[in-house]
């Protein structure tokens, strides 16, 4: 697996808005002029100085930066002047921003807000403030509030606002569009933002929309368009002179040259987007930095220079809590063991992968963001809700015909899921009894690769529909409480059948490929079993352990799990009980597995006699693993057990 998969959706889209928005409101002024003016005048005008001062250090000289904003604080706080205070915080935060503290960033504007928003109608700081509060919980991944900040400011931008701000807000929206896979939307947005910046001659502003048009192309595989955007980006970065953002250009240069196959291309700016990085100490673009040349190593062969590069950007982006690289590192990291043939860290990896995925952006994630997009709608449309009640009737006849097609797709995905259950059955069924013929360890194997496939074919493939379906209808529903309430609880039922067709999903590949047996171990596992079969049959139940070895070889410990199932669903298909014990013994000897019952019991020898597949397969793991099987009547007279022995070594 390429780490690509799901770093082209986040890593690069880079996040220029608030250094955009308030870097045209100075000039390139010099900075000894500055520092001059500062120690010739007072008041007000020594106190904005002193911000224009930090503003002009933000992104080359960190210490510099907050000296200044600092001392500007001071005497802001000192003369009870409202925009010296807000300049200079501005100031302060957006350098914590550039050099990647972004708690530090969110904190310092926080207490910037109310002094700005004080500054309202003609407050420069309120808009930037705004903008960086969206552009710290982007980064986190909190897609919801960021977006709450962005549609703030394109509030802003369509009261006629001057060119940088349209510019930052269409820039806003581009990059959530973008999150959304929406990319003809987001690439239309960045374009306004171009145009708003070529009016205005910003050629960092410029720069920027470059940048995210290349990253938007990078990921609709249209290289060669974003190589083109990518150069473009890159001579007006130059000219601007930040090199802070020239680091993210070379970084998304380097991916689109490695998609074009020139590796040597890809080694190149990947080694210019770290040596930026080292040369502005900006944590966040040395974290992409090592991870980029990290792949180069490994593509060329340097395993052990390769996994250093791994582990520190790996641990440098979880200093700085940036979500992105850590997810590039985990992927690495699992192509990096799978190379190795180290399959358990590899599996580790990408457990690691796909949690954080998971947790990035999920569904919960894109109803919030769905709901704040449709409040912003509601308050620009008020003006429309005549023209919306003319058309309800159409309205109604478009949602009931959509409701209809997703209800028969649904359907049809659930007869092709039976179907597709059935014929595994009976493909995993028939080829039991085929390598049967041929040998009882190719039996067994083939039968738990044939599991974890199938149980990894349900998880990744069917249940992910149904939560895209699920997604579907959560967003139809906002939509029909909208313009017709009195429909929209029509749609619980569904939702409700479809929560349960989800988790009989979950369930069933979690039956066929237990996660826990893996990385636990068998009691745990079986204490799991336990829980969600027997309980659910009605069964009280009970295991008990002695002495039991922490950790087995694959081999004995799939071997008794699948053994311990298939006992179990004889007792509940066959036994009538209420109560089932097991019970783990080790010896110095042997290992001992014990299930029993309260029931009624079945002839165990009579179905050996008949083939019963299920007895088959009991008799025939216990053969591969060495062991005995022994089975009969409880002490008591009531209930049947049976005990599975197998050498301890």
């Amino acid at each position: 697996m390429k780490s690509g998969y799901f770093i082209g959706k986040w890593s690069f889209q880079l996040f220029f808005q608030s250094w955009l928005l308030c870097s045209s409101l100075f000039a390139q002024t010099n900075l000894d002029s500055i520092a001059q003016l500062i120690e010739s005048t007072e008041g007000k005008e020594k106190a904005a100085n002193y911000a224009l001062l930090s503003w002009e250090y933000r992104f080359t000289d960190k210490e510099k930066a907050l000296d200044a904003g600092d001392a500007g604080l001071a005497y802001s706080r000192k003369i009870n002047d409202t925009s010296g205070i807000a300049g200079n915080l501005n100031s302060i935060a957006e350098t914590h921003l550039n050099f990647g503290d972004m708690e530090l960033a969110e904190k310092i504007t926080l207490d910037e807000l109310p002094f700005a928003k004080a500054l309202l109608p003609k407050s420069k700081y309120y808009l930037g403030a705004l903008t960086r509060l969206g552009t710290i919980h982007y980064r986190r991944g909190k897609l919801d509030s960021a977006l709450h900040y962005q549609l703030l400011v394109q509030r802003e931008a369509e009261k006629g606002q001057p060119p940088e701000v349209i510019g930052v807000s269409a820039i806003n929206l581009g990059l959530t569009y973008m999150d959304l896979k929406k990319n003809a939307e987001a690439l239309r947005y960045f374009n306004i933002a171009l145009e708003s910046f070529k009016e205005i001659g910003f050629k960092a502003g410029m720069g920027a929309c470059y940048v995210n048009i290349a990253e938007t192309l990078r990921a609709q595989k249209k290289y060669r368009e974003g190589l083109s955007a990518a150069d473009e980006g890159e001579k007006m970065l130059l000219a601007s002179g930040n090199k802070l953002h020239l680091g993210y250009i070379y970084s998304i240069k380097a991916d689109i040259l490695r998609s074009l196959g020139d590796k040597s291309g890809f080694v190149k700016y990947a080694r210019k987007c770290y040596d930026i990085a080292v040369e502005l100490q900006d944590e966040l673009t040395i974290a992409q930095g090592l991870e980029k040349l990290g792949r180069a190593y490994l593509e060329s062969g340097n395993m052990e220079q390769a996994r250093k590069m791994f582990e520190e950007s790996l641990a440098l982006a979880q200093k700085i809590d940036f979500p992105t690289v850590i997810l590039s590192n985990y992927a690495n990291l699992r192509d990096w063991h799978l190379l190795q043939k180290n399959f358990v860290q590899a599996n580790t990896y990408e457990e690691l992968f796909q949690a954080g995925r998971d947790s990035v952006f999920n569904a919960q994630m894109a109803e919030k963001v769905a709901d704040a997009q449709t409040k912003y709608e509601t308050e620009k449309k008020e003006t429309e809700i005549q023209r919306q009640r003319a058309e309800l009737l159409n309205q109604r006849l478009y949602i009931f015909g959509l409701l209809a097609g997703l209800i028969l797709f649904i359907l049809a995905a659930y007869v092709i899921y039976n179907r597709y259950r059935v014929r595994k059955k009976a493909e995993l069924d028939a080829a039991i009894i085929r390598e049967q013929q041929l040998g009882l360890n190719a039996v067994i194997e083939a039968q738990e690769g044939e599991r974890k496939r199938i149980a990894k074919d349900l998880h990744d493939g069917i249940a992910q529909e149904l939560v895209a379906l699920k997604l579907g209808f959560n967003l139809l529903q906002n939509k029909l409480r909208r313009v017709a309430p009195e429909d929209a609880g029509g749609l619980d039922d569904l939702l409700v059948q479809l929560d349960n067709s989800c988790q009989e999903v979950r369930n069933i590949a979690h039956t066929m490929a237990p996660p826990t047996l893996e990385q636990h171990g068998l009691v745990p596992s079986l204490e799991l079993l336990l829980n969600n079969v027997a309980a659910s049959a009605g069964l009280t139940y009970r295991i008990e352990e002695n002495n039991w070895p922490a950790s087995l070889d694959d081999k004995k410990q799939t071997g008794l799990y699948r053994i311990t199932q298939e006992l179990l669903n004889n007792i509940i298909k066959h036994a009538r009980a209420s109560k089932v014990w097991v019970r783990l013994v080790r010896s110095e000897q042997e290992l001992s597995l014990e299930l029993s019952d309260d029931g009624i019991g079945f002839d165990f020898e009579q179905a050996r006699q008949k083939g019963t597949m299920g007895i088959l397969n009991i008799l025939s793991r216990v053969k591969m693993l060495g062991g005995n099987f022994v089975t009969g009547r409880n002490e008591s007279g009531r209930g049947m057990f049976a005990r599975i022995s197998i050498p301890n070594a």
